[in-house]
C-alpha cells in the first residue's frame, strides 16, 4: 500500500508547483485547469492539454465573401424583377434606405389628377355678367350691367301692425342693401283700404321723425309725402345712392314711421349686387 501511493504523493507537489508558477506569471487557472490538477493529484492520467486556437482570416478572404454576398443579392433582385409570378425578396427595414423628402415631393408632383373634381368657383368679379335683369324675389329686381335696382314697395301688404307695414315688414325687420353708386327705382303702391301712405328715404335715426321732410338723396321722396297715396295708387322714387351709409325708407304721413312703418336701406362700398332681406 505504501508503494502505490508514492507516485501520487510525489506528483502532487509537482502539480502544485506548476499552478503556483502560473499564478506567479499573472495568469489565473481556469476551471478546466483546476479540474485537471485535482485529477492528476488523485493519481489519474489526464493526458495532454488541448489548446483552442482561433484562425484569423485574411482581409482578402473577408472582402471576397462580401463581394460574393453583394453579387448574390443583386442576382436575386434581377431574377425577381424579370420573372413573372415570383415574389420579391423581403427587405430589412434596418438596411433599406428611407425615401428622401425631395423624392417624395417629386412623386407627389407627378401624380395623375383625381377625376371628377369640380374646379374652384370663379370669383364674383371675374364671373360673366348676367344678360338682362335678375329677379331676386317678388320685391327686388336688378341689372348689373346698367347698375340699376328696382324695388316693389307695397304699403299695407297685410294686416300686420294695423296695416302700417311695407311688404309685410315693420320696424326695419327687412331692408334693401345696394352697392354705392347704383340707381334705385322704387315703385310704391298702397293696398290699405283705410289709410293713405307715402315713402321717403332719410338718414337712419331712432326713433324716426314724426314728420320727415328732407330726403337723404335728391328725388328720394314721393310728391304726396304728407297726404299719401290713396288705395291702389302707385308713386315712384328714382334716385342715385351715391353715398355709403345707413338709411331708412319711411312713410311720410305724420306718425306712421314712428308707429313702425319703415324699412332699412344700406348703401355699401364692398357689396357686389343688391340684396333684399
Amino acid at each position: 500500500m505504501r508503494r502505490r501511493l508514492a507516485a501520487p504523493l510525489v506528483a502532487a507537489p509537482l502539480v502544485a508547483a506548476l499552478l503556483a508558477g502560473a499564478a506567479g506569471c499573472g495568469e489565473r487557472p481556469s476551471s478546466a485547469d483546476a479540474a485537471r490538477a485535482d485529477s492528476s493529484a488523485a493519481g489519474y492520467a489526464v493526458g495532454p492539454r488541448i489548446e483552442t486556437t482561433t484562425v484569423a482570416r485574411s482581409p482578402s478572404v473577408v472582402q471576397a465573401r462580401a463581394d460574393s454576398s453583394v453579387q448574390s443579392a443583386t442576382t436575386t433582385a434581377v431574377v425577381a424583377a424579370t420573372t413573372p409570378g415570383l415574389r420579391k425578396p423581403a427587405t430589412n427595414p434596418a438596411t433599406t434606405p428611407a425615401t428622401t423628402p425631395a423624392r417624395d415631393s417629386a412623386r407627389t408632383a407627378t401624380r395623375t389628377p383625381v377625376p371628377n373634381v369640380s374646379p374652384r368657383p370663379v370669383a364674383a368679379d371675374s364671373a360673366p355678367l348676367p344678360e338682362g335683369p335678375v329677379r331676386v324675389n317678388e320685391f327686388l329686381t336688378y341689372d348689373r350691367r346698367s347698375r340699376t335696382v328696382s324695388l316693389q314697395l307695397i304699403a299695407g301688404y297685410n294686416g300686420l301692425n294695423g296695416s302700417l307695414n311695407y311688404n309685410g315688414a315693420t320696424h326695419g325687420s327687412h331692408g334693401l342693401y345696394v352697392p354705392t353708386g347704383w340707381r334705385i327705382h322704387v315703385a310704391v303702391t298702397n293696398r290699405d283700404s283705410d289709410l293713405q301712405h307715402s315713402a321717403i328715404v332719410v338718414q337712419r335715426v331712432l326713433p324716426p321723425p314724426i314728420e320727415p321732410t328732407e330726403p337723404a338723396f335728391p328725388a328720394a321722396a314721393l310728391p304726396q309725402l304728407d297726404e299719401g297715396l290713396p288705395e291702389d295708387e302707385t308713386g315712384t322714387l328714382d334716385f342715385i345712392a351715391d353715398r355709403a351709409g345707413q338709411y331708412m325708407i319711411a312713410c311720410g304721413v305724420p306718425g306712421h314711421a314712428q308707429a313702425g312703418m319703415w324699412l332699412q336701406l344700406s348703401v355699401a362700398n364692398g357689396l357686389k349686387v343688391p340684396e333684399y332681406r
